[in-house]
């Protein structure tokens, strides 16, 4: 007799929305039924953190060698929608980050490693251009790529501390072909189980003064799988980030 054909599945519920996602993930494969009501639990515990700005995914792309040079780039990003059939969620660039009137959506002006001083950097627009390439128009079949560490986090803006927890990290190449007129968007896996992807978008722009173009990547979104990042939050991982750095959110 299973666990459903001696309780009614009310309780069954009641005593699941107690259970640890690790674990949840892990009942899932008991019945097609108890699989729908776990993945509605586990969307709504990602709704409960990440709706109204009570909790933001912190992405920060930087060089192979993080101990040599800045982060050329930290942002934050909301959640956008979420998979009900595969878990997955989409995060998108914070749109609201010039918003003088929310007062919820922090000004991220960099990050606080373990034992090191403040990392400070500069947040670009809301397209955020990863790398720019410069080349004569009239080489064919140029293109280059760009090697990045990408991590990612989360954190709260209403915790005084501003405390990270770490989710995901790995190496990303950026492809920069160079096709003028183009527009190319891909995705590319983050961590090499493939629990969190970097959606991004080439452009391309033709100078022809300069007789030469520009490429750029532009993060659009981060996907990721729900079981990791909500394990990550209820285990409170932890890396050589400790919190996020916030500019003037009091006022």
């Amino acid at each position: 007799m299973t666990l459903s054909q001696r309780l009614p599945m009310e309780i069954i519920i009641a005593i699941l929305s107690f259970v640890p996602a690790k674990s949840l993930f892990r009942y899932r494969r008991l019945s097609k039924e108890l699989q729908y009501e776990i993945h509605k639990i586990l969307v709504e515990r990602i709704q409960n953190n990440f709706e109204s700005g009570k909790n933001y995914l912190l992405a920060t792309i930087e060089s192979l060698d993080t101990h040599g040079s800045r982060p050329t780039h930290i942002f934050d990003l909301i959640l956008l929608d979420i998979n009900l059939s595969t878990l997955e969620i989409r995060f998108k660039i914070n749109t609201k980050l010039n918003d003088t009137s929310s007062n919820i959506s922090p000004k991220i002006i960099g990050r606080k490693l373990e034992g090191t001083e403040i990392w400070e950097t500069t947040r670009q627009n809301v397209d955020i251009s990863l790398e720019s390439s410069w080349t004569t128009f009239n080489i064919d079949n140029c293109s280059s790529e760009l090697i990045k560490n990408v991590s990612l986090h989360v954190f709260s803006p209403f915790d005084v501390n501003h405390k990270a927890t770490f989710v995901a990290k790995g190496i990303v190449t950026f492809n920069m072909d160079i096709e003028p007129e183009t527009l190319v968007r891909w995705e590319k896996a983050i961590d090499v189980h493939n629990q969190a992807i970097l959606v991004v978008r080439n452009t391309v722009s033709e100078f022809d003064e300069f007789d030469s173009i520009i490429v750029m990547a532009l993060v659009e979104e981060v996907i990721i799988k729900a079981g990791i990042l909500l394990t990550a939050m209820e285990e409170k991982w932890k890396d050589v980030v400790s919190s996020v750095v916030i500019e003037d959110f009091d006022e």
